[in-house]
Parts: C-alpha cells; structure tokens; sequence
C-alpha cells in the first residue's frame, strides 16, 4: 500500500472526493455520512451540508483559513467516524441491556400470571371446601342447653327491715 492510500484508509467508506479550491489555496474533501450521525464544525474547520437524502448526507469539510492542511481534514474527518461509532457501540449496549431487562420482567409476568392463574382456580374450591366443612360440622353436632338452677331470693326480710327502720 502506498502513502497516500494508506493515509485515506481511515476515511475509506465515506470520502467521496477531494477537491483542490485553487482561490483560497487549500484542499476541500466531500464525505457522505448516515443521517443519524453527528458532526459539528470547530473554529478551524467548516462543516457545510452539500446534499440530504434518505440515505444519507454528502457533507463538504474545508478549513476556515490556510493554516489547515489536507492532514488536519483527514483528521478532522476521523474524529467524526470514531465519534459515531463509539455512539452507536453505546446505544448497542443500551439496545442489549433493554433486551435482557425485558427478558426479565417477561419471566417476571409469566411466573406473576401462573401463579395469579393458580390462586384463581384453586383458592375458590379450597374457601368453599372449608366452608362446606364447617357447615357440617355445626349440623352433626347436637346441642345441649344447659340450665344452672337458679336459686330464689327471698325478698320478704328486706321488706321488715324497710319498715323497721321507719318506725
């Protein structure tokens, strides 16, 4: 591999062209890049939207004074693949993370509705087994009434001493 091949290979995928802006005296370079990515512009290089399609963005990256050379635009175009990729790696793990929680909370619910399942079929019969047994028992069993004999109290001394205490 030569040079200035190796030099784009970075980019390879996404430079579309490099362009020579004979008045300014600089390189200008074309890259295309999927609509969910991000860029932004800095005070040294300029981002300008070219073209948008449903495929993607053909975005023109050139510096904003003669200091910047090809090198810093490579660089520059680098720093927005990494960028983006360490995004999509993020919400990957995040999209993975959601998978295994929703795993879980689905076994979650299905053990929650087995034993919901359960309850309503058995928890009715076994109520009302119970009640029917009770209700037997009170029928087999007879009942006796007891009487405690009550003695009688003879009134008629708490009358004379009523009247012996108004005489």
């Amino acid at each position: 591999m030569k040079q200035i091949e190796s030099a784009l290979q970075s980019v390879e995928g996404h430079l579309v062209s490099i362009y020579r802006n004979s008045l300014e005296g600089w390189y200008e370079l074309e890259v295309g890049l999927p609509n969910n990515w991000v860029y932004d512009e800095n005070n040294k290089i300029v981002c300008e939207v070219i073209d948008k399609t449903d495929e993607g963005i053909l975005l023109k990256v050139a510096p904003k004074n003669g200091d910047i050379v090809i090198d810093d635009l490579i660089s520059f175009i680098e720093i927005i693949i990494e960028t983006n990729k360490k995004i999509a790696e993020k919400e990957k793990q995040f999209t993975d993370k959601m998978q295994e929680m929703k795993g879980m909370l689905e076994e979650e619910a299905k053990k929650f509705y087995l034993e919901l399942d359960e309850l309503k079929a058995n928890s009715f019969k076994t109520s009302n087994s119970d009640f029917e047994k009770s209700l037997h028992q009170e029928g087999d069993k007879k009942t006796k009434k007891t009487y405690q004999k009550k003695e009688r109290v003879d009134s008629t001394p708490l009358v004379e001493e009523n009247t012996q205490a108004k005489e």
